[in-house]
């Protein structure tokens, strides 16, 4: 039994690690208002040759169509003076690909957070019989996922560090079936419109939010339950 319950809380743990990571990832993926700010201090517009008023309708119709499919990719603006359609065939392809990937992205974290709540149900129905070892596990689980969230961290701001371009390709060519994701910076605008600038603030912005999760399973798994041995000390010495 005691076997079983590491091995639930090993899994636990990581399904928290994952959460640490995808959820920040996905809030910031999915906000138009980020692109919008950062594509501005970039100055994307102007070389593009677009207004800014053009920038907040294609940055919306991109994260509009990647989340749900509701964004016109067929939307036509003023580039230069000339009204064309802004993502041209090879973007809208690799951009219905991005959309594939998303929805695969979420049934797999969906099925994982399944995976973690029937995990912790059996820990508790293990436990009935002795609820004091209840906060024992939970901090137990977050100390998991503190030290599972830690490796991963690590690792990618290794990645980030000596070779970010190098992590961005791989990351491309480990999850995309087709070389649709090389872009020409001469003629896609898709990708002019995120330099590799924007994937630097991009990936900064995301591990600084999932450095303060971190912070909260650190509370959780190592601070709370510090300070509740403090306080029965006390008692137990008064």
């Amino acid at each position: 039994m005691k076997t079983l319950k590491l091995l639930l809380i090993g899994i636990i743990g990581i399904v928290l690690a994952l959460n640490a990571f995808l959820l920040p990832f996905q809030a910031l993926a999915f906000s138009t208002s980020y692109y919008v700010e950062n594509f501005t201090e970039l100055e994307v517009h102007k070389s593009i040759g677009i207004s800014l008023d053009s920038l907040s309708r294609v940055t919306d119709a991109l994260v509009q169509f990647i989340d749900n499919g509701s964004g016109d990719l067929l939307l036509a603006e003023d580039v230069h003076g000339e009204n064309v359609i802004f993502y041209n065939e090879k973007e809208r392809i690799h951009l219905d690909d991005i959309r594939l990937l998303v929805i695969a992205a979420r049934k797999f974290i969906l099925i994982m957070n399944v995976v973690m709540i029937l995990a912790i149900a059996i820990i508790l129905r293990i436990e009935k019989d002795d609820k004091s070892k209840i906060g024992k596990s939970i901090a137990a689980m977050f100390k998991a996922s503190f030290i599972a969230t830690v490796l991963g961290l690590g690792f990618l701001i290794a990645l980030y560090f000596i070779d970010f371009n190098w992590a961005f390709t791989k990351f491309h060519e480990i999850f995309f079936t087709n070389d649709l994701w090389l872009l020409n910076p001469n003629t896609d605008r898709l990708i002019q419109l995120m330099p590799l600038e924007f994937f630097i603030n991009f990936v900064a912005t995301w591990l600084g939010r999932v450095a303060i999760i971190m912070g909260i399973y650190v509370l959780i798994g190592f601070i709370l339950p510090l300070i509740g041995k403090m306080r029965t000390r006390t008692k137990i010495q008064s």
